[in-house]
């Protein structure tokens, strides 16, 4: 059962960061274009779709999976590496949640939406995240 979680897990979580980065990139691309309104309009219908049917679906089935992981095989969770490793991820769910709030944001036609400057930046977070969460779970430093 561990490796068919195991599996699962590893699965989600690259779809996971796959829609993640894919909806900063809408969101950048929004800020850039966006005020043509076709553009806007369709640049709000894929990344809303994005994180409704791929990104959230993916995190939770991610959480579930990993989760599951734990429950079957509780010594995993032992090391100090896993609470660090816990912490990013739910600094990954942050960036996530953020990224959908956004999206409701640019939809509405809110004042005070990021530049795609600040998008780039905030684009880079999950990447940095997924790296050390990565190493965490490979090398169990600490």
């Amino acid at each position: 059962m561990y490796l068919w979680l195991k599996w699962l897990h590893v699965v989600s979580v690259i779809s996971w960061m796959a829609g993640i980065l894919y909806l900063y990139r809408l969101l950048i691309y929004l800020a850039e274009r966006g005020s043509n309104g076709e553009i806007k309009d369709l640049l709000v219908l894929m990344a809303r779709r994005l994180f409704k049917y791929i990104t959230v679906p993916a995190a939770v089935v991610s959480y579930v999976a990993g989760l599951g992981m734990v429950a079957v095989m509780p010594e995993i969770a032992k090391g100090h590496w896993f609470g660090a490793k816990f912490i990013l991820v739910l600094a990954l769910t942050h960036f996530t949640v953020k990224a959908g709030l956004l999206v409701g944001r640019f939809e509405k036609g809110a004042a005070n939406l990021p530049t795609s400057k600040k998008l780039r930046w905030l684009n880079e977070a999950p990447t940095v995240l997924m790296l050390v969460i990565v190493y965490l779970v490979l090398f169990k430093p600490f």
